[in-house]
């Protein structure tokens, strides 16, 4: 399974705060639309996502991410959730409690849930304890796809939600702490930032 910024419709799928030139950036990791996303919240999920996969049984993940890997999709996330709150304040779209146990429920009727857990922490960055905002967002996506191509086939659907993403992106003047790389608003992912971040994780898989 391999779920990026973008998840689509099926569930088959840095932390330095540095120093900055612009003043806004000083000890963050993001500013969205003027919204700033702390380098320590960051770094807090990074080390969720690390000790989650150190105690995760092995032979349910399929390749241990580098360091960086785990500081760009972590990036990536807080990027993607300032989106979509955008995204719902201007679309309307209103997806509840229930709806979010539901669709969990769903999803974990299909695959393990420790397989899921396993699988969105290795390959999303997204530790247990947010499985419920992972949900929230395909369900926010699955909404404004649904408004923006109804009724359309899978791949046009997709297309339409990356291309509305990609110029709110570029709308909201997404900004990236030069320690945590650069924002690509045509691809919709950071690009790493420290090199020296590009180490496999200290997991023994035997």
């Amino acid at each position: 399974m391999k779920l990026r910024l973008v998840a689509t419709m099926v569930l088959g799928v840095a932390v330095l705060t540095g120093c900055s030139d612009s003043p806004k950036l000083a000890g963050s990791a993001v500013v969205v639309n003027g919204k700033i996303i702390l380098a320590s919240e960051v770094s807090e999920r990074v080390d969720k996502v690390r000790a989650q996969i150190q105690v995760t049984d092995p032979a349910l993940i399929t390749e241990v991410p580098s360091l960086i890997q785990i500081n760009q999709r972590a990036v990536d996330h807080f990027v993607l959730v300032s989106l979509l709150e955008e995204v719902v304040a201007r679309e309307g779209i209103n997806i509840t409690d229930l709806d979010v146990t539901a669709y969990k429920e769903e999803v974990f009727a299909q695959y393990a849930k420790e397989t899921i857990e396993a699988q969105l922490a290795s390959q999303n960055a997204v530790p247990a304890d947010d499985i419920d905002g992972f949900m929230y967002e395909i369900l926010v996506q699955r909404a404004l796809m649904d408004k923006l191509a109804p009724g359309a086939d899978r791949q046009t659907r997709t297309q339409a939600l990356f291309d509305y993403l990609t110029i709110l992106s570029t709308e909201l003047n997404v900004e990236l702490n030069p320690r945590f790389g650069k924002w690509d608003p045509t691809n919709l992912i950071s690009t790493p930032g420290d090199e020296s971040l590009a180490v496999p994780l200290p997991i023994s898989l035997g």
